[in-house]
């Protein structure tokens, strides 16, 4: 949402308002704010700008290969060990 607002008249006849304000009532809201959450419902999700373009998976893939390029070998196996024995310890008394 952009950080100004504006403002907008909607006029209702008095029976739609009526109803308006029974459900925003019931809803502990005011109706002007049930108004604009019905409204932001029925226009859906805005449509969001990638903050990045895409990247293709092989270049995915290199990047994350050259991550890992340098670092020890790791031993999942003993690593999970480890943790498991962690998590026994701690429910000792």
């Amino acid at each position: 949402m952009s950080a100004v607002s504006r403002a907008l008249t909607v006029r209702l006849d008095a029976q739609d308002y009526e109803r308006l304000e029974r459900e925003a009532t019931r809803l502990g809201m005011r109706p002007g704010t049930l108004a604009r959450v019905l409204l932001r419902a029925s226009l859906g999700e805005p449509e969001r700008q990638p903050e990045h373009p895409p990247i293709s998976l092989e270049r995915l893939l290199d990047r994350l290969a050259r991550l890992r390029e340098g670092l020890p070998p790791v031993d999942a196996a003993a690593v999970i060990a480890e943790g498991r024995a962690t998590l026994e310890r701690r429910g000792e008394p």
